[in-house]
């Protein structure tokens, strides 16, 4: 309970670690009247107000005078609240990050602390410790590791196993890393720790080193430590699901408290840690734990596939990064060297990787690994062919201009479905898209209904965690629909998780609430507003508006990209007649889509689509060369003998008009393939 307690504790100083120096008083003033409330046991009013401390985010100044000021008894009573307290005091948890990253690598004052270990007191000697775990967490393992590794200091290494132990769970990480030390005494003392912290997280590590190591001492300790860390025993299983874990980005490997900045590494006889930015973190970790599977087992399947999923997910991550307008240039390296390690590892990998990706709704590194596939495989795999019927749009279009893009460069040939996917890719305007996260399924049900109706593709969730890590594999999203309250997590929460994804940073976020005009004090500008009545979503038209960005962009250049597929397509010999009223309708979109699909209809088009191509013809705010390419398709289709209607007479007037001499040209060919009798082509050539 002791480690436990002094997170909690961690949690709550760090929850008051981030607010405007305006709001001080009313921050006080707020966190009393909660206190009061709780201790008179009006524990829901008290809740609220708890929360709206929160909503008030406060700054680190003022935060630590409020938990100075703030008797050790109050903050106990806090501790003991269960159901929604203790998922306030996990969002709490959340912001003790900031504080502590402002000083945690701090050498100096880490080897003050150390030093102080030092003296008989128990007392001072536990002190030092709790700062050292408060203040500096995981900096602090590499300078213990001397005291840990001296064989001739037994007290030193009694005194480091004891605070390390007691620092808990965030000397896991580096310690795992130091197990690749050359010294047996050190591993031996390291398991000894991580058998008493008994993280999952060390796992793998302890199973391998119970199996493996050298020293028959490691691998004795190593083993006892195995069911308290809840090993398989099989280190390369272990392995793989922990990097599964770190790559969904879930609770059991990526608590509140176990995020980091740096990923730590054993090098030169040393650990060293390497800065790397939030949203490439839990795939870094998962690329890490994967490779370690490979090390126990080389041919093990299911590392393959799952270091080919960490692999596209930084790349997907990155991706989304810099859609919203991130730069990622200082990664751009590490990056590439993703995208060669992706050709590397092979279509089995690959396909394999693509399929569970589907599978979770992992969106993000779906795509990515359906772009991988198609210029790395010969031929065009079962998970591909699942990734056209995916029920995400993007993984849709993905796989149909991947597929298209192989039946080009010979190693297949386009089928129907294929052809008929360009189309629908060719012509698909991006809906926007909407997250609900409730837990009430029927509640659930009804906004989600509501907003598709409003015309967005809606995704759902019954609980926060949950949607984080559906959320987190998205290439984008424009809006949030979040209950007031949830089972697993605060709402509070998963709105800040939502806020530091810069791809989500922009999205509107509505809470569902039975007690709406109460959502104001309780999230603060967190929230744009309130539904109360899950059927009518007309609040959030307004806040719908504006650009949806990187998506649409993303979406413009894929059907651009099919649009081109099928005109080649056509000119290889392939049937693309079923995708004629999809080409058609793409005729209305930007001009980079509107220009391939007008040469696709030179093979295709027929009577149904003069009437659009002669309108883009005459459209003198087009693009010179998207009525070029409707001229053309026109001269093609009144070549083959179909009716002109009405279309003449638009044609001369381009053909005499100070048009462009590339677009006249056009609609003169288009006219010179109307069927006419040389009578009535004699009379227009004769003004």
């Amino acid at each position: 309970m002791t480690g436990s307690y002094r997170k909690l504790g961690l949690w709550l100083a760090a929850a008051m670690l981030t607010a405007p120096a305006a709001l001080a008083q009313d921050l006080k003033a707020t966190f009393n009247q909660a206190v009061d409330l709780l201790q008179r046991d009006r524990k829901a009013e008290a809740l609220v107000k708890f929360q709206a401390v929160l909503a008030m985010s406060p700054s680190a100044d003022q935060a630590f005078e409020l938990w100075n000021e703030t008797p050790e008894s109050v903050w106990l009573e806090i501790r003991r609240e269960q159901g929604d307290f203790e998922l306030v005091a996990k969002r709490i948890g959340d912001l003790v990050t900031s504080a502590r990253k402002a000083r945690a690598n701090d050498a100096e004052a880490i080897q003050k602390l150390i030093t102080d270990l030092r003296v008989d007191d128990p007392i001072a000697r536990g002190a030092a410790i709790r700062q050292l775990s408060a203040n500096h967490g995981e900096f602090a393992v590499p300078h213990l590791l001397g005291w840990l590794s001296d064989t001739g200091n037994e007290q030193h290494c009694i005194t480091a196993i004891q605070a390390l132990s007691e620092m808990n769970t965030d000397v896991v990480v580096p310690l795992c890393e130091a197990l690749a030390s050359d010294n047996a005494f050190l591993r031996r003392n390291i398991a000894m720790v991580l058998k008493k912290v008994g993280d999952p997280r060390s796992a793998g590590a302890l199973a391998s080193m119970a199996k493996g190591d050298t020293d028959g001492a490691c691998r004795t300790v190593a083993g006892e430590a195995l069911t308290k860390v809840k090993s398989s025993g099989d280190a390369c299983r272990d392995f793989c699901t922990m990097g599964e874990d770190y790559h969904m980005r879930r609770d059991t490997v990526l608590a509140d408290y176990q995020w980091s900045d740096v990923v730590w590494n054993w090098a030169d006889g040393k650990l060293v840690a390497t800065e790397t930015p939030h949203a490439l973190y839990g795939d870094e970790m998962a690329k890490k734990a994967f490779r370690n599977a490979l090390k126990n087992d080389g041919s093990c399947a299911d590392a393959h596939a799952g270091l080919a999923r960490a692999y596209a997910g930084q790349l997907a991550s990155s991706e989304a990064l810099a859609g919203a307008g991130t730069d990622v240039t200082a990664w751009a390296e590490k990056l590439g060297g993703n995208h060669l390690m992706l050709g590397f590892i092979g279509p089995a990998a690959l396909d394999a990787a693509l399929a569970k990706s589907i599978a979770q709704g992992d969106s993000g590194t779906a795509v990515v690994l359906v772009r991988a596939l198609s210029e790395g495989s010969p031929a065009p795999t079962a998970a591909m062919g699942a990734a056209l019927n995916a029920a995400d749009g993007s993984i849709r279009a993905e796989a149909a201009v991947a597929l298209g893009n192989m039946s080009t460069w010979g190693k297949c040939k386009a089928s129907g479905a294929v052809i008929n996917a360009l189309g629908m890719v060719a012509s698909r305007e991006v809906v926007r898209l909407a997250f609900v996260i409730d837990g009430n399924a029927a509640r659930s049900a009804q906004v989600s209904d509501a907003l598709r109706a409003a015309g967005m593709h809606v995704n759902t969730a019954s609980n926060g965690v949950l949607g984080l890590s559906m959320l987190r594999r998205m290439p984008g999203l424009d809006l949030v629909v979040i209950a007031d309250s949830l089972v697993d997590v605060t709402t509070h929460q998963v709105i800040d998780e939502i806020k530091t994804e810069p791809a989500f940073a922009k999205a509107p976020v509505f809470i569902l609430s039975d007690a709406p005009d109460g959502v104001a004090e309780a999230f603060g500008d967190k929230a744009t507003g309130a539904l109360a009545n899950p059927s009518d979503v007309s609040a959030v038209s307004a806040a719908m508006a504006g650009s949806m960005g990187a998506e649409r962009d993303r979406a413009d250049v894929l059907a651009g990209q099919a649009a081109a597929l099928l005109a080649q397509l056509a000119g290889n010999g392939s049937d693309i007649s079923s995708t004629v009223e999809a080409l058609g309708g793409a005729l209305g979109r930007i001009d980079s889509v509107a220009t391939p699909a007008a040469y696709a209809l030179c093979s295709a088009g027929g009577a149904n689509q003069v009437a659009a191509l002669t309108a883009v013809v005459s459209d003198s705010a087009r693009s010179e060369g998207v009525r070029e390419a409707a001229g053309h398709a026109l001269a093609s289709i009144f070549g083959r003998g179909v009716a002109s209607g009405d279309a003449a007479k638009a044609l001369m007037d381009v053909a005499h008009s100070d048009a462009p001499l590339s677009v006249r040209k056009a609609a003169a060919q288009a006219l010179g393939n109307i069927q006419m009798s040389a009578a009535d082509r004699g009379a227009h050539l004769a003004h």
